[in-house]
């Protein structure tokens, strides 16, 4: 026996009219919630009997297709479709090769799917791409319409951690399709901590997972400006707080931060006093090391930021990468510094 509630809801995200429907399927013996096939879930909800047809795909389908995709046609009603079901799920991917699949078989295209995420549904019905999830979601929009609130379990993340911060940004720059165990090599983390970023990139909807035999990498679901863009809540300054030592002190590595970071790659002219360097929080200063914030001020000390991930990962020529200075920075009331961060971001179509 099927129950379902439908409730009618005004959503303006999807700017449409929603039947919110909850379908629970039980064993009349005792009452168990049991699972349904993905045609009896069809069929239960949207109320059309639904038949699987025997079809041979057109010789010109694209091998690549043929390799990232299984294929399915169906009767729905009077309605024919093609069901795809992907290898590896990519938004970005998908939106491209379902037109290619429609435009070879000349056949509507559904997208069928174990789980899905709320962020994933959202882009999926914006961008009008019809969609089964098993057991869960229906996205026909030439037939019906069936949503809930049951999705794939993620986690929620307001603000990046520093170690996602750095695995971020270093996908970000050098774009490289990497398993975590070598990304953990390159940027001196454990491999456990890297696979918690990569878990938290692909939560946050950003990235989706790829696999190539045993090796798993994560891939941007958008490149460039509007990578950033889309990650821009979720960045956090790297700068902890900021220590101030004797004149003479000896650092490990002298790399530029702050506003004398940003005169070296911009037009800005910085004093004296505005040189500083960026050291991660790893690394310690004996208290005879240190001066007040008062010696610093007036020329008897050296401005050091303590960062929370290791700003020499992502260093390019003895100063800090581009978009830790502008997270850095992005606070400070200076027109002028503001103008050429500006400036700064521009290089990234930020």
């Amino acid at each position: 026996m099927c129950d379902s509630k439908a409730i009618r809801n005004s959503n303006r995200n999807y700017n449409m009219n929603i039947d919110i429907i909850t379908l629970e399927c039980y064993n009349d013996k005792n009452n168990v919630i049991k699972e349904v096939t993905m045609d009896q879930y069809i069929k239960s909800v949207l109320g059309y009997d639904i038949q699987k047809l025997s079809y041979a795909l057109p010789p010109k389908m694209p091998q690549y297709l043929l390799n990232n995709y299984s294929f399915q046609k169906y009767l729905i009603g009077t309605q024919e479709c093609l069901f795809v079901v992907p290898i590896e799920f990519s938004f970005a991917g998908y939106k491209k090769q379902c037109q290619k699949i429609k435009q070879v078989t000349g056949i509507p295209v559904v997208l069928q799917l174990k789980s899905i995420t709320k962020y994933q549904r959202q882009v999926l019905i914006e961008e009008h791409i019809p969609f089964v999830v098993e057991n869960s979601q229906i996205y026909l929009p030439f037939l019906g319409i069936s949503l809930n609130e049951k999705f794939q379990e993620v986690q929620e993340i307001e603000k990046f951690t520093p170690i996602t911060q750095l695995v971020f940004l270093y996908l970000f720059y050098y774009r490289e399709k990497i398993s975590a165990t070598e990304l953990a090599q390159k940027i001196k983390c454990t491999a456990m901590s890297v696979s918690r970023a990569y878990k938290a990139l692909v939560d946050t909807g950003l990235f989706y997972t790829e696999n190539s035999g045993v090796k798993k990498y994560i891939v941007p679901n958008s490149e460039g400006g509007e990578l950033l863009r889309n990650a821009e809540s979720f960045l956090m300054n790297p700068v902890e707080k900021n220590i101030y030592l004797q004149k003479g002190v000896q650092l490990q590595e002298s790399i530029a931060s702050g506003i004398y970071a940003l005169s070296k790659k911009t037009m800005l002219n910085a004093t004296e006093q505005d040189e500083a360097y960026a050291v991660h929080r790893k690394i310690h200063f004996s208290a005879e090391e240190c001066v007040s914030k008062t010696a610093y001020l007036s020329g008897a000390g050296l401005k050091v930021e303590i960062w929370s991930y290791d700003p020499s990962v992502l260093s390019d020529d003895g100063v800090v990468d581009d978009i830790s200075l502008i997270l850095s920075l992005k606070d400070n009331r200076d027109e002028r510094i503001q103008m050429e961060l500006d400036v700064l971001r521009s290089k990234y179509e930020w």
